[in-house]
């Protein structure tokens, strides 16, 4: 006889976990990332801010018609953005703009698909993190504790409003590019030397996969290169530069000799070479900026952790240091970093997550937050350093080790924080539902900023335009309030002027008097020129009709300006305008192609220069001289990228008709600040 066979257990029955509790994670998953969505949806209506208008509105070379390799070229090399240019970023805009169009919206929903994307690959590299560290580190947690570790970790950091705006400030995407491909760098790295412990082998594949992505995300933002100081964290904590003997891996110290050691040296001689750590263009000191970002840096992990609504801005404003008592929160800064930075290494063996966590925070602050000279304060800067805060609190919260008592009550304040941090984001994602709301709500938050002030007048000013005459005055006394507070620069009065033109009321001599005395007594800027470029755009389009001895004034109290002359590409772009408006003005086109020769000469690299010679060559028949331009625009085009313009001026030379005595030539040769769009609506000044 037979044995009676047992029959099939029930999913439901006790001892084997029902449908619900088995797909609970992958519900939850869901949930995470479908929240996300929808609280960042609000703003996907909002419009552009700041350097999303030189770099992608007025940026004529994104939209790619025909399609070719020339057009390609000139599309993602068509902006300065940083040393590299960006070009995988750029590409991604150009796409947006081609396919979908030059409104916001398309360009912001590919901003949350790679938060999107950007959050499954940190859940991916949390989890193997994670698992490693159970067994190189001895610990005692379960499957079920790093997965769900894992969620709150990267639930949290999806959710923090710190990241908002690297998603809804389109140009930010440069950021969160980068990220991406760092993410899944360091992923690939812990997985290739996990392999490669395992079997002693496999350095070729490891060193040529990973040097894929640090090239991809190095395209993508500068910042992208902390790629190597990411994983060498990693190593340290986690493999300890060991093989698979145990002993010190030679391959893993000429790994970082190759991928860290050499090239950290070689771009720091290029970077002084080429005059990337010049503070000439900059209202503080390398000291300054050094002393500053300590405080910077600890607003950042209080933002990150503890954030308050009033804190989020597009437009922050700080005074730099210029002492470590000037103001004294400077040295109270530096001392809560170091004991921060003390910590880790003390908790590197006993808590190696929460020394990683530390740890991963401080690379993510060494290219923005150190000795490169640029603007103090970002939040999109900690796009990825802020995973390495969540990681330590929600790690203590759910895998401490020893393992504490009230297990509940550390998942309840879990949950809590994770909830507050969706409520705090929920309201900053509303506010950036349209241009006037998020206006309104940076000038009541951040009453001192010149920037969030001035975006409000700016605001008032184009509604004024926009059909609302009545609004006028308050466009004006908002204006008036932005050019007034410290440290503003040009335009808010700017936009006074070009308001007050289109719509007929007087333009003050005042307002020209006080440009003057910005100009004389402060270093120029790009935000400077962007507003002399918005009057002369004015007055060459006829909107404007000012009295040529103001805007005389003005070009020469720019050119008087702070280290103007240690400011070869500031300088350059200013000759340029003050040529643009003198031949509006009827000077010859000879002078106006001496303003030009001198920009090329003092910036030899810069295409554009060339190109508007060889436009007032032509101008001018004389073809020789064009000519000549041409050949040494030709040798600055490296892969292609002036393909398009050499193809028009080419063109233009081979069709060449001397144009008779009767006829008026008239051109306006365009500046480097980036070709012209017709902008979606009218603008005062951006």
């Amino acid at each position: 006889m037979s044995a009676p066979q047992t029959p099939l257990a029930s999913p439901d029955e006790p001892g084997e976990p029902g449908w619900f509790r088995r797909h609970l994670w992958g519900l939850l998953v869901c949930l995470a990332f479908g929240l996300t969505a929808a609280l960042y949806a609000p703003g996907l209506s909002g419009g552009w801010v700041l350097d999303d208008f030189t770099n992608i509105v007025q940026n004529a070379a994104l939209y790619i018609h025909p399609w070719s390799y020339g057009a390609v070229m000139h599309a993602i090399f068509s902006f300065d953005a940083g040393p590299l240019r960006r070009p995988i970023s750029m590409f991604t805009f150009a796409l947006n703009r081609t396919f979908f169009g030059p409104g916001p919206l398309s360009f912001k929903i590919t901003n949350l698909a790679i938060e999107l994307l950007n959050g499954l690959l940190l859940l991916g590299f949390t989890q193997r993190l994670l698992r490693s560290g159970r067994i190189r580190w001895s610990m005692d947690w379960t499957d079920r504790e790093i997965d769900y570790t894992a969620l709150a970790v990267v639930t949290a950091w999806l959710l923090l409003p710190l990241n908002l705006t690297s998603v809804l400030y389109v140009v930010q995407r440069e950021a969160a590019l980068a990220a991406t491909f760092t993410i899944a760098g360091v992923w690939f790295y812990l997985a290739a030397r996990e392999r490669q412990i395992e079997r002693g082998e496999g350095w070729i594949p490891l060193t040529t996969g990973f040097a894929l992505f640090l090239v991809l995300a190095a395209l993508a933002k500068e910042s992208g290169a902390l790629l190597v100081a990411y994983v060498l964290l990693l190593e340290a904590l986690l493999f300890r530069f060991r093989g698979r003997s145990g002993r010190i891996s030679r391959g893993t110290l000429l790994f970082y000799l190759v991928f860290l050691i050499l090239p950290a040296l070689a771009g720091l001689v290029w970077t002084y070479e080429t005059g990337l750590l010049s503070y000439a263009g900059r209202p503080f000191t390398l000291g300054e900026r050094l002393l500053s970002e300590n405080r910077v840096v600890l607003h950042y992990i209080g933002w990150a952790l503890l954030p308050n609504l009033a804190d989020f801005t597009v437009f922050h404003h700080l005074t730099p240091s210029t002492g470590w008592l000037h103001p004294p929160q400077t040295l109270l800064s530096a001392l809560a970093l170091v004991t921060l930075l003390v910590l880790a290494f003390l908790l590197r063996r006993k808590n190696p997550l929460a020394a990683l966590g530390i740890g991963w925070f401080f690379v993510g602050q060494l290219m923005e937050s150190t000795i490169f000279p640029l603007e103090l304060v970002f939040e999109q800067r900690n796009y990825l350093a802020d995973w390495g805060l969540v990681l330590v609190v929600f790690s203590l919260l759910l895998l401490a080790q020893p393992r504490l008592r009230h297990k509940n009550a550390r998942i309840t304040v879990a949950l809590l924080l994770i909830a507050f941090y969706a409520s705090v984001t929920a309201q900053w994602a509303w506010a950036w539902r349209n241009d006037v709301a998020l206006a309104l709500d940076q000038a009541t938050f951040h009453p001192r900023s010149p920037r969030a002030a001035y975006f409000l007048g700016e605001e008032l000013s184009d509604l004024t335009l926009g059909g609302h005459p009545t609004l006028y005055p308050a466009a004006v006394v908002a204006l008036d309030r932005a050019g007034a507070l410290p440290n503003a620069d040009l335009l808010p009065d700017a936009a006074k002027v070009i308001l007050s033109q289109e719509t007929g009321h007087p333009t003050e001599a005042q307002w020209f008097t006080t440009m003057e005395a910005k100009l004389r007594s402060h270093v120029l800027t790009v935000s400077d020129l962007e507003a002399l470029k918005g009057i002369v755009g004015c007055e060459t389009a006829h909107h404007c009709h000012l009295p040529p001895p103001w805007m005389k004034a003005l070009f020469r109290a720019g050119l008087a300006s702070p280290r103007i002359n240690r400011l070869p590409f500031i300088k350059g772009n200013l000759l340029v305008l003050d040529g643009n408006w003198r031949f509006d003005d009827h000077l010859p086109l000879a002078s106006i192609r001496r303003l030009n020769a001198l920009a090329a000469k003092l910036n030899p690299g810069v295409p554009q220069y060339r190109i508007n010679l060889a436009s007032i060559d032509l101008a001018m028949g004389n073809l020789k001289a064009a000519r000549h331009d041409l050949l040494l625009l030709k040798s600055m085009n490296w892969l292609g990228r002036m393909g398009p313009a050499i193809h028009v001026l080419e063109a233009q030379i081979q069709n060449y008709r001397k144009p008779s005595p009767k006829t008026t030539v008239k051109t306006h040769p365009r500046t480097s600040l980036g070709h012209q769009v017709p902008p979606a609506r009218r603008q005062p000044i951006r």
